[in-house]
C-alpha cells in the first residue's frame, strides 16, 4: 500500500511539473513575442525617423557641406537607414506577422546578410573617421590640421564604402536557407562552412563590428579633449567640450551597448548550434535572444536624438529648418491663393489709370 502511495505521489508530482513546463514555455514565448512586436517596433520607428531628419538636416543645410565631419555623419545616418530597412525589418519586424522573405527566397536570404554587413561596417567606421577629424580639427599641430579636408572625407567615405563590399562578398555565396535539425524552423544561416564560420564568430562580429570601431571612437574623444585644453579661448573651448565630449562619449556608449549585445547574441548562437536543447531551453533562448537581438541595433537608432541633446549648436540649426519648412509651407498656399484670386475690375481700373499717370509725368 505504501509502494502504491508513493508511486501515485511520484506520478502526480511528476505531471504537475510537465504541466509548469509548458505553462512555463508558453509564457516565454509569449514574452519573446511582445517584445519581437513593441520594442521592436518602437526601435524600428525611431531609428527611421531619426536616420531621416539626420539627412534632411545634413543636406539641407549647405554650410555643413564644407564640414568633413559632417559628411561623416551623413553617410552614417545613409547605412544606418538601409540596415534598418533590410537587416532589421526583415529579421525582427515582419517574422512577427508571418512574413519571413529570407526563410522562402534564396535571393533575399544572401542579400539581407550583405546588406546588413555592408552597411553596419559603413556606418561604423563612418562615425569613427568622424571621431579622428574632431580629433584633428582641434589640434595644435597645422600639419594635423591640413588632414581635416572635404577632399579627404570623401576619399575614406568611398574606400571605406568599397572595402565593405568586398569583404562581405563571402557571405553571399556561404549564406543559404537552412532546416534545423533540433526545432525543424526553416531559416537563413551560414553554411557548413567552418573556417568562415569560425571568421565570422570571431573575428567580424566582436572586432570589425564592435572593439576596433568604438576604441577608435574612445581614444579619439579622449585625443581631442586633450586638445580642448590647450585651446586659449575660453569660450570656444566651453563650447567645443560641452558638444564633442558629450557626443562623442554618448554615442560610443550606446554602440558599445550594441557592440556587446550583437557579440553575444552570433557567439552564442554559433557555439550552441549542433547542442540537442529540450523546449524549455529554446524558450528561454528565445527571449534572450530576442533582447539582444533588438539591443544589437542600438548603436544606429539614436543618432538623431543624441546630437538634439548634447549640440546646442545643431538644435538651433535643426530649429532654424524647420521654421523656414513651415514658412515656405505657408507662402507657397498664400502665393497660390493670392493667384487664383480673381482682382476687382475697379482695382484693375485704378492701376491702369495709375499706369498713364506715371508715363504722363515722365514724358
Amino acid at each position: 500500500m505504501n509502494i502504491l502511495s508513493i508511486k501515485t505521489t511520484f506520478s502526480f508530482l511528476a505531471s504537475l511539473l510537465l504541466k509548469m513546463s509548458s505553462t512555463t514555455i508558453n509564457y516565454l514565448n509569449y514574452i519573446s513575442k511582445q517584445i519581437n512586436l513593441y520594442v521592436a517596433s518602437f526601435f524600428y520607428i525611431a531609428g527611421v525617423v531619426s536616420n531621416v531628419l539626420c539627412l534632411l538636416m545634413f543636406l539641407s543645410m549647405k554650410r555643413l557641406y564644407k564640414n568633413p565631419s559632417s559628411i561623416y555623419l551623413l553617410v552614417a545616418s545613409i547605412g544606418n537607414f538601409v540596415l534598418f530597412n533590410s537587416s532589421f525589418l526583415s529579421r525582427i519586424i515582419l517574422p512577427n506577422f508571418n512574413l519571413d522573405p529570407s526563410s522562402t527566397s534564396v535571393v533575399w536570404c544572401k542579400l539581407r546578410q550583405y546588406f546588413g554587413h555592408v552597411f553596419s561596417l559603413t556606418s561604423l567606421f563612418s562615425t569613427a573617421w568622424a571621431m579622428i577629424d574632431q580629433y584633428l580639427l582641434t589640434s595644435g599641430n597645422a600639419r594635423l590640421r591640413q588632414f581635416s579636408t572635404v577632399k579627404i572625407a570623401h576619399r575614406l567615405v568611398w574606400i571605406t564604402f568599397l572595402l565593405s563590399i568586398l569583404h562581405s562578398v563571402p557571405l553571399i555565396i556561404y549564406n543559404q536557407i537552412n532546416v534545423s535539425k533540433t526545432t525543424n524552423i526553416t531559416s537563413c544561416s551560414l553554411s557548413n562552412n567552418i573556417a568562415y564560420r569560425s571568421y565570422i564568430a570571431y573575428f567580424v562580429t566582436p572586432f570589425l563590428l564592435g572593439i576596433i570601431p568604438t576604441l577608435i571612437m574612445i581614444v579619439f574623444a579622449i585625443l581631442a579633449y586633450a586638445n580642448i585644453n590647450y585651446l586659449h579661448q575660453e569660450q570656444m573651448r566651453t563650447q567645443i567640450q560641452q558638444q564633442l565630449t558629450r557626443m562623442v562619449s554618448t554615442q560610443a556608449w550606446f554602440i558599445l551597448i550594441g557592440m556587446i549585445a550583437y557579440t553575444t547574441q552570433t557567439i552564442y548562437a554559433l557555439v550552441t548550434m549542433y547542442t540537442p536543447k529540450n523546449t524549455l531551453r529554446i524558450a528561454q533562448e528565445n527571449v534572450a535572444l530576442t533582447i539582444t537581438g533588438i539591443l544589437s541595433y542600438i548603436g544606429y537608432a539614436f543618432n538623431f536624438y543624441i546630437y538634439m541633446i548634447v549640440s546646442p549648436s545643431l538644435r538651433k540649426q535643426f530649429k532654424q529648418l524647420i521654421k523656414k519648412s513651415l514658412h515656405y509651407l505657408i507662402c507657397r498656399n498664400h502665393c497660390i491663393n493670392t493667384t487664383n484670386r480673381t482682382v476687382p475690375i475697379h482695382n484693375t481700373r485704378h492701376t491702369l489709370r495709375s499706369q498713364q499717370q506715371l508715363e504722363h509725368v515722365e514724358q
